[in-house]
């Protein structure tokens, strides 16, 4: 059994003497937070400052915070160690941050997480504790509640990850593909270059490579307006082949969505991938692919109605802009392993798959 007396040394540093609550005192150990998704915004939080909700941004440079200076602020945010199995002890350690008029609908700030910034949450993660800029995050799919079921996680230093049961081993080395990070254009973010989609295994005409970017604060993947198209046409007809037209009727367009479908019939085959719809794949540089099944396709936007979570992207730059964005919805319940240093983007098959999700990491402080 551990010993508590320097357990509960630690979190008195931490707590009354924030100033040396340092990565001395976390042994240069990743830190974890849980990750919630607000139903009102569709936005993802960790709850990082004070215990209050921070925006997490995958394409954001910094963390932000709403205050009058001009030329930003010291803060101090806190994790707790782990790990990679439960929460260890609390973590405090000072960062930088720009400042904005006001804050995100519901939170106090935005934690960016883009590579290739100094001011980002990782980098500065990495500084101050002595880990690897590397994030493991998990976004949850159920925005109704903040707890239980509905907590995703992030670990921000490498890993391991390990979900519940914990002898499944490590979620970190067991990827389902890995892709290069690529650079666009000198925007924030994460990128990876595509050789092409698929849908039904029928791979969607288009002219590649395909600049293709990820955002937590997009909820749904916007496509440029040439591959919107394109993609559109090739679903509705795998939709109608025979594998598929017993389950999916066309019913009436809910907006942002073009393609909405009787859920009353699709739910005769559901399963726990999802909706019985043609599967969509996103063929990575490299050769492996990231794949869309029906629970991170289909967007349940009424009781009786499933729409295609795809929209038309609206930003202007024609063929200039990425090809795709992929949004938070088709991100959820799969562990993402954004890894700077090795400049690779990993990711686990879809957790549903496999009976696990984004919460079935283990929040309980270890005894």
């Amino acid at each position: 059994m551990r010993n508590p007396k320097p357990f509960f040394m630690v979190i008195s540093i931490c707590f009354f003497a924030l100033w040396k609550c340092t990565s001395a005192a976390s042994g240069g150990k990743p830190l974890v937070t849980a990750i919630t998704k607000d139903a009102n915004t569709l936005l993802y939080t960790a709850p990082l400052k004070d215990g209050r909700p921070l925006v997490v941004d995958l394409s954001g440079p910094a963390i932000t915070l709403a205050c009058s200076s001009k030329t930003g602020t010291v803060t101090r945010l806190s994790a707790s160690a782990t790990d990679g199995a439960n929460p260890l002890f609390p973590v405090s350690f000072s960062a930088t941050a720009s400042c904005a008029s006001k804050a995100p609908a519901g939170a106090v700030g935005v934690a960016g997480l883009a590579p290739s910034s100094q001011s980002s949450l990782p980098a500065q993660v990495a500084r101050t504790q002595k880990v690897a800029k590397k994030v493991a995050l998990c976004l949850p799919s159920d925005g109704k509640t903040t707890s239980g079921n509905s907590v995703g996680v992030a670990i921000f230093g490498g890993g391991p990850l390990f979900f519940v049961p914990s002898d499944r081993g490590d979620f970190t080395t067991m990827l389902a593909g890995t892709a290069p990070l690529r650079g666009f254009n000198g925007s924030p973010g994460y990128f990876l270059s595509a050789t092409g989609i698929t849908v039904d295994r029928k791979k969607v005409p288009l002219s590649g490579p395909l600049v293709v970017g990820l955002s937590s604060t997009i909820p749904y993947t916007a496509l440029r307006a040439d591959v919107y198209q394109a993609f559109v046409k090739a679903f509705d007809q795998a939709a109608a082949s025979p594998n598929f037209s017993p389950f999916v009727s066309r019913v009436t367009a809910v907006a942002p969505f073009e393609r909405c479908y009787n859920s009353t019939k699709l739910s005769v085959g559901l399963s726990r991938l999802g909706y019985p719809v043609p599967q969509i794949e996103l063929l990575l540089e490299g050769g492996q692919s990231f794949s869309v099944l029906g629970a991170n396709s289909m967007v349940q936007v009424n009781a009786n109605a499933a729409c295609l979570g795809f929209v038309r992207m609206k930003a202007a730059g024609g063929q200039q802009a990425p090809a795709a964005v992929i949004g938070g919805f088709q991100l959820e319940n799969h562990l993402l392993v954004l890894d700077e240093e090795k400049k690779q983007f990993g990711f686990t098959t879809y957790l549903g798959a496999i009976g696990l999700s984004c919460s079935s990491f283990n929040f309980t402080r270890a005894a």
